[in-house]
This record gives C-alpha cells, sequence and structure tokens, in this order.
C-alpha cells in the first residue's frame, strides 16, 4: 500500500517564488521518479501550498502535514517581523509530529515560534549578524549548507531549497531514487558547504572611526605584516583597548578580521588569474603556503586548488 507523504510549504508575503514553483516541482519529479523505479510506489508525495494568513487549521486532524517547509524571503522583512499566527501554526504542526524545515530566512521564523532552542542550525550567511541580534540564544553555523535533526531541519543559501528539499525526499526513498532525481535535474546530490560560497563582508558602519582607519589599513595592504601593536599605533590606542574595541566594533579580533581579508583577496585572485596557489599564498601575506592551506581549508572548507576547480575551471593550477 502506498504511503501518502504530505508537503505543506507556506508561502509567505515575499517567499522567492522560484522557490515555491520548484519545491513543488521537485516533488512532483521524485513522485515520477518514483512511478518509473516502482511497480507499486511505496510512498507519494502530496504537496500543499498554504498561504500565510489563511484560517489556521490547528485541531483539523485532517490537516496535519508530515512534512512543512519555509521557503526563502526574498522581498521585503516578513522574517524580521512579529507573526504570531504563522508561528502558532508552525509551533503547533511540530508539536503534533510534523518535520518543519526552512532555508535561507525561514530560519527566522522557526526561531520566533520558539522551535530552535538549544538546536544548532543556519540561514543565510549575509544573515548571520541579524540572527544572531534577534537570536542570541540560539548556537547559530552559516558555514553548514543544511543542518539537519529528526524534526528540525534547517538550510542556509536562497538557493538551498533545492538542497532542503533532496534531503527530505531522500528520508523516505532509497538514495538510488534521489541520485535518479539528481540526474534527471542536473543538479548535485552530493553534500556541500555554505562556506564554499560565503565572501567576507566587513562591518564598516559601527562609528568607531579609530577602529575604522585599521580596517582601512588592512584592506589596503593586508599581506603587510601588521601585528597588534602596528594597529594599536594606527589607532592611537593601547594594545589592550585595540582589541576590545575592535571586537566590539566588528565582532572579530583584530588577528581574525586580517585572516578573513587575506582569505577574502585569496579567493579573488584564484577565480580571476591563473596565478600559482604558492604565488597567491605570498601575495596575500604567506610566507608559508602550508599555513595559507590550512587557514584556507579552514574558512572556506576547500584547498585552494579545490576553489579554483569550483569556481574558476578555466585556470589550472600550475
Amino acid at each position: 500500500m502506498t504511503q501518502t507523504i504530505c508537503v505543506t510549504l507556506v508561502d509567505i508575503p515575499g517567499s522567492a517564488q522560484s522557490a515555491v514553483y520548484g519545491v513543488i516541482d521537485l516533488f512532483q519529479a521524485a513522485n515520477r521518479i518514483l512511478s518509473e523505479m516502482q511497480p507499486a510506489p511505496e510512498v507519494l508525495f502530496e504537496i500543499v501550498r498554504w498561504q500565510a494568513g489563511e484560517a489556521a487549521a490547528l485541531d483539523d486532524a485532517s490537516a496535519l502535514p508530515t512534512l512543512v517547509i519555509v521557503p526563502p524571503i526574498l522581498e521585503g522583512q516578513a522574517y524580521l517581523e512579529p507573526q504570531p499566527n504563522l508561528c502558532a501554526q508552525l509551533a503547533n504542526w511540530h508539536k503534533r509530529g510534523a518535520v518543519v524545515s526552512s532555508a535561507c530566512a525561514g530560519s527566522f521564523l522557526l526561531a520566533q515560534a520558539g522551535m530552535l532552542a538549544g538546536r544548532r542550525v543556519t540561514t543565510h550567511w549575509q544573515l548571520e549578524g541579524a540572527f544572531r541580534r534577534a537570536y542570541p540564544d540560539v548556537e547559530l553555523d552559516t558555514d553548514a549548507l543544511l543542518l539537519a535533526d529528526s524534526d528540525i531541519v534547517t538550510a542556509g543559501g536562497v538557493m538551498a531549497w533545492m538542497d532542503l528539499g533532496l534531503h527530505l525526499i531522500g528520508r523516505y526513498v532509497p538514495p538510488t531514487v534521489v541520485q535518479a532525481l539528481g540526474r534527471f535535474l542536473l543538479v548535485d546530490t552530493g553534500a556541500r558547504q555554505q562556506s564554499y560560497y560565503r565572501c567576507f563582508r566587513p562591518v564598516l558602519d559601527h562609528s568607531d572611526k579609530a577602529i575604522l582607519r585599521v580596517q582601512h589599513q588592512i584592506h589596503r595592504d593586508c599581506a603587510h605584516p601588521l601585528s597588534v601593536e602596528d594597529m594599536a599605533s594606527i589607532a592611537n590606542l593601547t594594545a589592550r583597548t585595540l582589541m576590545r574595541r575592535f571586537h566590539r566594533a566588528t565582532g572579530l579580533r583584530p588577528a581574525e578580521y586580517l585572516q578573513q581579508q587575506r582569505v577574502q583577496k585569496a579567493r579573488e585572485l584564484l577565480e580571476n588569474t591563473a596565478t600559482t596557489v604558492e604565488l597567491v599564498a605570498w601575495q596575500v601575506g604567506y610566507a608559508d603556503v602550508s599555513a595559507f592551506r590550512r587557514m584556507f581549508h579552514k574558512q572556506t572548507g576547500l584547498t585552494p586548488s579545490q576553489h579554483r576547480d569550483r569556481f574558476c575551471a578555466q585556470y589550472v593550477d600550475g
């Protein structure tokens, strides 16, 4: 007997419609492949599009979904605004046994619904600051593209709805079906990390002029050796005061900030030039190429050569 998996897609004002329709297409494609691969499919997915603002069927057992998906939000800031009715619906579905998931900014609504306390979750890396300010007690990992518990799943980027959908489908079908779905859609079903794609976005609007002078110096010449004492001299501060004010202004310690800037510069060189990895390391301030490779992998999840192969295939490492 075929089991029906009810998937409720929450359509919030400002939702990325490419994701809304893409999720529907993804689950429908999964149904088609299941029907082709199995004479009598063990499971099929039923997709329901639920408009935020519709009357919430909080106590209707027949309306209980198996999976709930909150898509990315691209227009407006509904994810930052109070959404009591929507969050009550999400919390109720979860309390009654649904797996609740989100992509990109959708994680804000799961947090607002009180569902992420004590969880390790992700959201889009550009929203990291806003999420941490709004929900400081939630453990956030914006390097991860997808983080899954049995009952809660969060995905990071705007297009991570695809990774999220494949993960949820994979909970109910054999790996061969997921692989066939990936071949049909021409998408990679292997594991990825959001850290592959994130860029260093320094905080510059903090109004601390002394710290901003240090930041500008780092941006001008990140390859030049720059100690905490050098930075303190530029800022006309003691080293201890610099450390405290720098972290308060930027969220990073000075050495972390310098390393982030160097790796960002290295990314740009790897993507846009044919410069060897060894020379890239030297150009961004590393005399030891092994240390550069370790730091690059730590921040991005890829080796420098892997980064070049993924994002700039026309260049060959010499």
